[in-house]
């Protein structure tokens, strides 16, 4: 890892994409030195930084800054990847042989595509400054103050207060290159009314998108509310989810729409494609361009990417496709 000026806040900062264009340029050159027929270069770079908090009071901060190389070389119908969070030329030029060597060991691939050429991306902003520089003083300040309410009220508070900012660069031997940074921040408490609790959350690219003080007057509400809940015999009941647990419930499913994952049966969708799943009155769409989406524009093979459903009541086929299940 190489060491970068501070910002303001005392926060590490991304590296620039000039410096993420030399490291490619770099890998791309040491791949055709080494006899690949072709090279794939990604290169992944995360600043983490998180306030976790219980029995209302913080007791853990944490900061992490890290970035990794990942080289995929083709030779003969073959291909392997290696990985290294090393950024000298020495340890790249050992990833690429490492990967090479790897590959040659590799069975061939019959039908082995080739990869992606040049792409062009629609473009999409989802680094908001206002998170970068976040301090821990900063998510200390909201923590305190979500933790006074929870004493003011008589309950007992548990979270984090997280906050970061990540980039993608993806370059190959057939000129494509890509390149994608963000920022999150996740505020997540849960509040205990014995003995009731109650949870809320939301997280964005910016952290102005949401008020942890707001969070947690309604997660204290609700944990007021079902202080006295009575028990339900076992039957039907109509459920209300909000949105912050829809998502959870529905992310659990994410992986399961990889046309790989269909492929080699490990989705719980095989054999169910055109089946109906679900009430005619509920879509799964994957729309990259929305603008409450995180993500790149770009799959994991710079292959840029389309709005789809995923589920329309029944399973459709607008699946998440890679490099070996599909054509361009």
């Amino acid at each position: 890892m190489t060491t970068r000026a501070q910002s303001a806040s005392g926060g590490a900062l991304l590296a620039s994409e000039s410096e993420l264009n030399k490291r490619i340029a770099t890998v791309l050159r040491l791949g055709k030195i080494s006899g690949a027929d072709e090279t794939e270069i990604q290169v992944e770079e995360t600043i983490d930084a998180l306030a976790r908090f219980a029995n209302n009071a913080i007791h853990q901060n944490v900061a992490e800054h890290g970035i990794t190389v990942s080289i995929r070389t083709v030779v003969d119908g073959r291909t392997a990847r290696a990985t290294t969070n090393r950024l000298d030329e020495d340890s790249l030029r050992t990833a690429v042989e490492s990967s090479l060597q790897l590959a040659h060991s590799q069975p061939k691939i019959p039908g082995l595509l080739p990869l992606p050429g040049k792409q062009r991306y629609r473009k999409v902003n989802r680094f908001a400054k206002e998170t970068a520089v976040l301090n821990p003083e900063d998510r200390a300040r909201a923590v305190k103050r979500a933790c006074d309410l929870a004493i003011r009220n008589g309950q007992i508070a548990a979270g984090i207060f997280s906050t970061g900012q990540s980039q993608l660069a993806l370059g190959n031997s057939r000129g494509l290159f890509a390149a994608y940074r963000q920022t999150q921040a996740e505020f997540s408490i849960t509040l205990q009314n014995e003995p009731a609790a109650s949870w809320a959350k939301a997280n964005s690219a910016s952290v102005r998108a949401f008020d942890p003080q707001q969070l947690a007057a309604r997660a204290s509400e609700k944990a007021r509310m079902a202080k006295d809940a009575q028990e339900l015999a076992p039957g039907k009941y109509t459920v209300i989810l909000e949105p912050a647990a829809a998502l959870d419930l529905v992310g659990f499913l994410f992986y399961d729409f990889a046309a790989t994952a269909i492929d080699d049966q490990r989705s719980c969708l095989v054999k169910r494609m055109g089946k109906q799943l679900l009430g005619k009155n509920i879509s799964i769409i994957d729309d990259v361009y929305h603008p409450l989406q995180l993500g790149a524009p770009f799959d994991g093979e710079g292959v840029p990417r389309q709005r789809g459903y995923l589920l329309h009541f029944r399973i459709e086929c607008d699946l998440a496709l890679i490099l070996r299940t599909t054509q361009w």
